[in-house]
């Protein structure tokens, strides 16, 4: 028997609102503890499904963290390259100025070897001169007096007088030389000995920035230390979380099996008396999109993905009853619509996936042929924006597109 469509619309949304209505639309009254069964599975499969929503903020929690100290473990070690080029910069430039002190260290010694032998040349020539100065001194005690005596002409007087004399002032001469080179050689080592100290000056700072860029970069590797046992904590509770997760999944999806089974059993039940009837005239969900990106049975693949843009409206493909509308770990946010039986004898649903955000329809609410329920998005188990679209013929899945214009 075939009803009016407002009617069986109402009659569905009356059977998964309470026991009490539906009796006042059918013949005979649904039982208190069917309504109470369907409630009791209801709010087990939103406790799964609140519980596996937790676990999976927590999983995205800790994934952000990981994220965040792998990008401080990655600046940190940009830093810490920074600061061993810096180090390796510091410490060639210290070799470089000790090898210059070294060779001015050399240039001083020298020089303060030539220092030491124009002491002993000019100490040489004092003594030279003094024997001079005696052996002349005692020419003039009596000795010159002789000599000149001997002279047979002026001529040979005043030669002999002009060569004491030039004696004298060879030896003045030479000994004004070897001073004025002595304080020249002092003036050199001294102005070797100011290169060294300003050169010890540049090594003391060169080290004192050395031993900063050393205590920086033990402060770096430290945080890096950090950052790699946060890495390991956060790779730990992934694991852990992901066990949790699977756990809680299993049970939310025995929870929403069993909650499917009893709607449906519950629907069929009282589908005997006033049939919920499927038309078969199905609509494409989508107005417009890119491309199919994969098709059903494509590696075991149980819908058809339609890749269109994000946020891109999702329509209903028939009229009928939202069983499921929530967020599911794989089909992220996600609605299943139960349409009836048509007259091939054959009940149909439909499930549509990855919606961008929380449904715009509701689990018991009616839809109409057409209604928006949601938007395009890439929500759980997802790699991109598309709809995954399920048709479900007895409970089973089956290729959507032989039912609907593509």
């Amino acid at each position: 028997m075939r009803i009016h469509h407002w009617n069986w619309k109402r009659l569905i949304s009356i059977l998964l609102s309470t026991a009490a209505a539906v009796s006042l639309v059918l013949s005979a009254a649904v039982p208190a503890s069917a309504d109470d069964k369907l409630d009791e599975l209801l709010k087990q499969k939103q406790e799964y499904q609140k519980q596996l929503e937790e676990i999976n903020q927590q999983i995205a929690d800790n994934e952000s963290n990981r994220a965040d100290a792998e990008e401080q473990k990655q600046l940190l070690e940009q830093q810490q390259s920074v600061i061993t080029s810096q180090i390796d910069l510091i410490t060639a430039q210290k070799n470089d100025v000790n090898q210059q002190i070294t060779a001015k260290q050399q240039e001083i010694d020298q020089k303060q070897a030539d220092i030491d032998a124009k002491q002993a040349d000019i100490d040489q020539r004092w003594s030279d001169f003094k024997l001079r100065m005696k052996a002349m001194q005692q020419l003039n005690d009596g000795g010159s007096i002789a000599l000149l005596s001997a002279a047979t002409n002026l001529y040979e007087l005043l030669s002999f007088q002009q060569t004491l004399e030039d004696i004298y002032s060879k030896d003045e001469e030479v000994l004004a030389e070897l001073d004025a080179e002595y304080n020249d050689l002092n003036n050199q080592k001294q102005d070797l000995e100011n290169d060294k100290a300003e050169l010890e000056s540049n090594l003391a700072t060169l080290s004192d920035l050395g031993d900063q860029l050393d205590s920086k970069n033990q402060e770096l590797k430290a945080s890096i230390q950090e950052q790699d046992a946060t890495i390991s904590e956060s790779e730990a509770l992934a694991q852990s979380l992901t066990e949790e997760q699977k756990k809680i999944q299993a049970a939310a999806t025995e929870a929403e099996n069993a909650y499917d089974s009893y709607l449906q059993s519950q629907i069929k039940q009282y589908g005997t008396s006033v049939q919920i009837h499927c038309s078969l005239d199905f609509i494409n969900p989508l107005n417009s999109y890119k491309y199919i990106s994969c098709y059903f049975g494509d590696g075991g693949h149980g819908g058809t993905d339609f890749a269109a843009p994000g946020g891109t409206d999702i329509h209903a493909m028939a009229d009928g009853v939202v069983t499921n509308a929530t967020y599911h770990y794989s089909y992220g946010y996600y609605v299943m619509i139960y349409h009836g039986t048509a007259d091939d004898g054959n009940s149909y649903a439909t499930l549509y996936a990855h919606m961008n955000s929380q449904p715009l329809v509701s689990v018991g609410q009616t839809v109409s042929k057409g209604e928006l329920i949601g938007h395009v998005g890439t929500t759980g188990n997802s790699t991109g924006n598309h709809l995954h679209l399920e048709m479900r013929v007895n409970g089973v899945r089956v290729s959507v597109l032989p039912y609907i214009s593509y």
